[in-house]
């Protein structure tokens, strides 16, 4: 505990996405649990708008990150990154450029209907100009990147190694960039489930070709879900949670039939639907840090509790009342892909999947202890699960009333 609290006091950090899930996490666990000399967050927008938005997520810490904000152990960073240095006034780039010793960059837009040439410019570039940017920290031991693990959705049912994949031989990395600049796609797109997922994955060929001598570490997290201890039990903002997503969704009251496609070796949807909570992703992340990883790791069920898509779907039905539960459109798993899947099913298209996402990398971080140990003792997920669509299911009843107040304020 001692060697990496000695660690993490002595690193200046550069951090993006500090007000997202993941980098909301990483903002509470770098700032006051590990407690890191310094602390750069880069804000788009009006800093009044970060402040807010950790008013409303990190509400039992708001007031400590206003503390720390004034006296300087945090600094909040204007920039745009979609600008030349990403907007940073000279004088703020040249003083990060002297102290930074780590980068976590975890801002993304993780819009799962966002066309390709809208998230290649929120997903690839950034990554890319930071990466550029970073040549000139004299004092950097570590870029951390943030990608996901359905970078590779494009490969089979099966196991997926922690490595870069390549869809073409020689790599056709930088010919996509252009073609997507200019026409706006790419033929490669159509094997992805969404934009979104090819865009990261252009992103990681394009970082590793492009800067081979960057102490880079690719974290690849699966779908992220709600926290179960840090910053605090549930803690995750609207949007940042796909399963939590799907979950609302579910709970509509629109009657009807909730279709799904199966597989022929999973036709009782028992395939493995993957998730693991935001706390033990940003842990995983810290941990690699530490220890110097450098390379791809995963983050995924692995590391937590594997649940299959049979369980997730199963849940939001067994701990609604039962009156609402009949309400809501019944689950049917299909085999028949000629059959039309329900909506909520093709938002959440991978569903169906059987994909192991290996995580050899992290075996031995088990035997870490200290405030990043993977300390799950206790944890029940059953019960946890409950806790979740009661909170949710208690939002999808404001909004239904909502909605109702609206219809009738018309009439």
């Amino acid at each position: 505990m001692a060697e990496i609290h000695e660690f993490y006091t002595k690193q200046v950090v550069l951090l993006t996405g500090g007000t997202g899930g993941l980098g909301g996490c990483l903002l509470y666990k770098l700032q006051f649990v590990l407690k890191v000399q310094k602390l750069y967050l880069l804000i788009r927008g009006p800093l009044s708008k970060a402040l807010e938005r950790w008013r409303h997520t990190l509400p039992n810490n708001f007031h400590e990150i206003q503390d720390r904000i004034k006296s300087g152990q945090i600094v909040l960073v204007p920039g745009d990154m979609t600008e030349s240095n990403f907007g940073i006034e000279k004088r703020v780039l040249e003083e990060i450029e002297r102290s930074v010793t780590l980068i976590i960059h975890a801002a993304a837009n993780i819009s799962f209907r966002a066309p390709l040439a809208k998230v290649v410019m929120d997903n690839c570039l950034p990554a890319l100009r930071l990466a550029e940017m970073s040549t000139k920290f004299t004092k950097l031991e570590k870029f951390t990147q943030v990608s996901t693990a359905f970078a590779n959705s494009f490969l089979p049912d099966g196991p997926i190694e922690e490595k870069v994949y390549y869809l073409a031989h020689p790599d056709t990395a930088e010919a996509e960039l252009d073609e997507i600049q200019h026409t706006g796609t790419t033929r490669y797109l159509q094997s992805f489930p969404w934009a979104y997922a090819y865009s990261k994955q252009l992103m990681e060929r394009l970082m590793v070709a492009r800067y081979p001598s960057l102490p880079l570490l690719l974290l690849r997290p699966s779908s992220i879900g709600p926290a179960i201890a840090q910053p605090y039990e549930m803690y995750g903002p609207q949007g940042s949670c796909p399963v939590s997503t799907l979950y609302s969704r579910l709970m509509r009251p629109t009657g009807g039939q909730s279709v799904w496609h199966t597989s022929a070796k999973y036709p009782g949807a028992n395939n493995i639907l993957d998730e693991i909570p935001v706390d033990l992703v940003a842990n995983i992340l810290l941990q690699h840090v530490y220890i110097g990883t450098r390379g791809v790791v995963h983050a995924s069920s692995s590391r937590y509790i594997p649940k299959t898509l049979k369980w997730f779907l199963e849940q939001p039905y067994k701990h609604v009342p039962v009156k609402w539960a009949k309400k809501m459109a019944t689950l049917i798993f299909v085999q028949d892909r000629e059959r039309e899947e329900s909506k909520e099913a093709q938002f959440y298209r991978i569903g169906s999947r059987a994909w192991d996402f290996r995580t050899t990398a992290s075996k031995h971080l088990e035997k870490l202890e200290g405030p990043l140990a993977f300390g799950i003792d206790g944890h029940n997920i059953d019960c946890f699960a409950k806790r979740r669509v009661r909170l949710l299911f208690k939002q999808v009843v404001e909004e239904d009333l909502q909605g109702h107040d609206r219809v009738l304020a018309k009439l």
